[in-house]
């Protein structure tokens, strides 16, 4: 049934990850577990996103999110230590819960899983440094620039017809609270920053909470420069 996300590993190795395996549907906003809660399994998400959330002195920032076939919750599995932040569905989400006596007899039956767990997470920190540098280097606004080229991009491919290409109204796909928690800020600069991209020319409010890019070449500039 869920095969296909396991693809490159032996047959014993799927059958023993998948029949000691639970499958949860979770909602917008619900909580698949909180910071400090022990391990249940490796989450599997099969479709959605879950982004994982960690809080300090009243402000959260994102530390990684997961879409379908991304891994989630192999570090306080292996080590056994709580779940050291809170995973959240950001859209109606699916999993699936490996548990630790599946994923144990599913490398003993085929020891290439091991590797497979081993490539995600090490590809899950290796994006989480680039967060760390970006977020480090680069200014907010930056930031917000590098974001809303990508959205801008995504809906230009998304356009049916060429000619909407250009000039494609866009939204930011999530509340600024959430856009803050991402880009490792608060809601109040998002906002202000938001303004000013307004103010100096490089996007303007295409109405009902969505924007278009009036000057791509100005949001470049902010986006890499961090002006």
């Amino acid at each position: 049934m869920h095969s296909s996300e396991f693809e490159g590993l032996s047959p014993e190795g799927k059958n023993a990850l998948l029949n000691q395996s639970v499958e949860r549907e979770f909602a917008t906003g619900a909580v698949l577990w909180s910071a400090g809660d022990p391990s249940e399994g490796i989450a599997l998400v099969l479709s959605g996103k879950v982004r994982i959330i960690r809080g300090s002195h009243g402000r959260q920032t994102v530390i990684h999110s997961g879409g379908a076939g991304a891994t989630l919750g192999e570090v306080p599995f292996f080590t056994g230590a709580p779940y050291p932040a809170t995973a959240v569905a950001a859209e109606p989400t699916r999993c699936l819960f490996l548990t630790r006596a599946a994923v144990t007899q599913a490398i003993n039956a085929d020891p290439a899983i091991a590797l497979f767990f081993l490539k995600r997470l090490s590809e899950r920190v290796q994006a989480l440094v680039e967060k760390v540098d970006q977020n480090t280097v680069r200014t907010v606004q930056s930031r917000l620039a590098r974001f809303v080229l990508q959205r801008s991009q995504a809906g230009r491919a998304s356009a049916s017809r060429p000619r909407e290409r250009s000039g494609i109204a866009f939204s930011l796909g999530m509340t600024q609270s959430a856009l803050a928690e991402e880009l490792g800020t608060v809601r109040e600069v998002i906002v202000r920053s938001l303004r000013s991209l307004r103010h100096i020319g490089a996007i303007e409010s295409a109405g009902a909470g969505k924007y278009r890019v009036s000057n791509l070449a100005l949001l470049q500039q902010i986006a890499e420069l961090g002006a």
